[in-house]
C-alpha cells in the first residue's frame, strides 16, 4: 500500500534518514519506534505529503485513503463535537454538506426561480448519501465519541469550549470514523483514560486497513501491533512481531555485536 524507497532527509545539518526503505501492507499494524528526535513525526509528514524526502520516493498505491492523527489538532470552534467528527468522514461528509446546502437553498425565497433544478439535484445527492449509509453517520460518530469517553452533553456542546485533551480526542475520533485504508496515529494513547484506551485497543483490533503508530505506552502498543519499524541512525529496520518481540530481538542483536 505504501513503500518508502531509499529515502534520505536532512534537517539543517542533521541527517534524519539515509537511503532508508520500508513498506506498509494491508492488515499490518506497525509500531514506529526510535528515540525522541529520530524522525518519527517527519516520517508521518512525508507520507502525508506535508514534507518531501530530499532523495528517494514515497509510493502510495492509487486510490488509497490516508488518515493522519497528530498532536497538532488546530483550531476547533463553532461546531458540536459530533459535527466536528463527522466532517472527517471522507466522501460521505462532503455529500452531507452539499445536502445541507441544498436544503437551505430550497427554503430560500431568493432562489425560488431555480427550485426545480435544486430539487432535482437534491434527489441525486440524497440517493448518493443513502448509498454511503449517510443517515447512520451521526450514530456512528456518537458511538466513536462514546468510546472515547464523551457524555451526550459534551457531544452536542461547542467543541471550542473543550480542553486541549478533549479536543485531541475529537481529532482522534475524526480519523477513527473515517476508517481510511491507512491510519497514521502519532501518540493516540495520550490524554486517554483506561476505559477509552481499552475501547481504542478493541477498535484497532477490528480495523482491517494498515496502521502505523507511535506510542510512549509500550504495553498498549504491544497489544495492538504485529510488526515494528525502528528508526536508528537514519535507517529503517523492520521486525515481525509485537513490541515485546522487538525488544528481545534488539537485545539479542546488541549481544551479538
Amino acid at each position: 500500500m505504501i513503500r518508502l524507497d531509499n529515502i534520505s532527509k536532512q534537517n539543517g545539518k542533521r541527517l534524519i534518514f539515509i537511503e532508508a526503505s520500508a513498506a506498509l501492507q494491508k492488515g499490518e499494524k506497525i509500531g514506529l519506534v526510535g528515540p525522541n528526535g529520530a524522525g518519527k513525526t517527519t516520517l508521518f509528514r512525508m507520507i502525508t505529503g506535508e514534507e518531501e524526502p530530499d532523495e528517494g520516493q514515497i509510493l502510495i498505491d492509487r486510490g488509497i485513503s490516508v488518515g493522519f492523527f497528530s498532536q497538532d489538532v488546530g483550531e476547533m470552534a463553532g461546531h458540536s463535537a459530533v459535527a466536528e467528527v463527522m466532517e472527517g468522514a471522507g466522501a460521505v461528509a462532503e455529500v452531507a454538506a452539499e445536502l445541507a446546502s441544498l436544503e437551505a437553498a430550497m427554503a430560500d425565497p431568493e432562489q425560488m426561480d431555480q427550485l426545480d433544478a435544486i430539487i432535482e439535484r437534491f434527489g441525486t445527492v440524497q440517493a448518493r448519501f443513502e448509498d454511503l449509509d449517510g443517515y447512520a453517520l451521526d450514530g456512528r460518530a456518537r458511538e466513536v465519541l462514546d468510546g472515547l469517553g464523551f457524555s451526550q452533553e459534551m457531544m452536542d456542546g461547542d467543541v471550542g469550549k473543550l480542553s486541549g485533551g478533549w479536543k485531541m480526542r475529537v481529532a482522534l475520533g475524526r480519523i477513527l470514523l473515517m476508517r481510511p485504508d491507512v491510519m497514521l496515529l502519532d501518540e493516540p494513547s495520550n490524554h486517554l483514560d483506561l476505559e477509552s484506551l481499552i475501547w481504542l485497543e478493541q477498535f484497532l483490533a477490528g480495523y482491517e486497513g494498515a496502521l502505523l503508530m507511535t506510542s510512549h505506552d509500550w504495553e498498549f502498543m504491544n497489544r495492538v501491533i504485529n510488526k515494528v519499524i525502528e528508526i536508528d541512525g537514519g535507517n529503517l529496520t523492520s521486525f515481525t512481531g509485537n513490541y515485546e518481540f522487538y525488544e528481545q530481538q534488539r537485545a539479542l542483536n546488541e549481544k551479538h555485536q
